[in-house]
């Protein structure tokens, strides 16, 4: 149930109008009233939250879960109609909200209706790209440093086509994952880091079946 709906169930529940409700929280009336009728993002303060399942005799941590991903759901939409994103199937020729991963995926994310598959952060960076299925990744290591450092954001282009020397994203049927700078050999294909405190990996085509999820096309630096 969306977080709107549920404050208004319980509220009702308890025999309390919008005002009843505002007065016993500290909250404004017209504040109970747009998250009931979802006309504002939920709240991203835990403590409103907390205030609201004091008087609704619920849990606190439940309701803060449902309007965070509430709260990401209406941030999507917005960014996507202030962007005014092209249909999925069609290149992207202007700057579009871009999904940002915490994690590297098993497979290329699939992001529709506004849903966020495990690993993503549910926030979004305005970029230019040409690949539909563009995502950025947020770096967790430091195995490609100095180039990417621990926090970048990394443009991956699931459809580029790859080359030896480039950096991508890539995993084996052992669920393995990495990013590195990659080679391709007959038999087995060869990743290094720029990190020269990282060991070379080798995997097997036969043995490890390695499929490169992605091409990283461009690093952001964040401050």
């Amino acid at each position: 149930m969306q977080l709107g709906k549920k404050i208004k169930a319980l509220r009702e529940s308890k025999g309390l109008n919008q005002t009843n409700l505002a007065k016993k929280t500290g909250l404004y009336p017209s504040q109970i009233s747009s998250l009931e009728n979802e006309t504002i993002a939920p709240f991203q303060d835990f403590n409103k939250y907390k205030l609201l399942a004091e008087v609704l005799d619920t849990d606190a941590q439940r309701l803060w879960r449902t309007g965070q991903q509430d709260r990401r759901e209406w941030k999507a939409k917005e960014y996507i109609e202030k962007a005014k994103i092209l249909k999925p199937d069609l290149p992207v020729k202007e700057f579009c909200p871009i999904p940002i991963l915490n994690e590297i995926p098993s497979d290329t994310p699939k992001f529709t209706e506004y849903k966020f598959p495990k690993g993503t952060s549910g926030e979004y960076f305005e970029f230019k790209v040409t690949d539909p299925n563009a995502f950025f990744l947020r770096a967790g290591g430091e195995s490609m440093s100095p180039e990417i450092k621990k926090g970048d954001l990394l443009l991956i282009y699931p459809n580029e086509k790859i080359e030896n020397g480039d950096i991508v994203l890539i995993k084996n049927n052992k669920d393995q994952k990495k990013i590195r700078r990659i080679t391709f050999q007959p038999d087995q294909v060869i990743l290094t880091a720029d990190n020269s405190t990282r060991s070379v990996i080798v995997w097997k085509k036969k043995e490890d079946m390695p499929e490169v999820v992605g091409k990283v096309m461009k690093i952001i630096r964040q401050k």
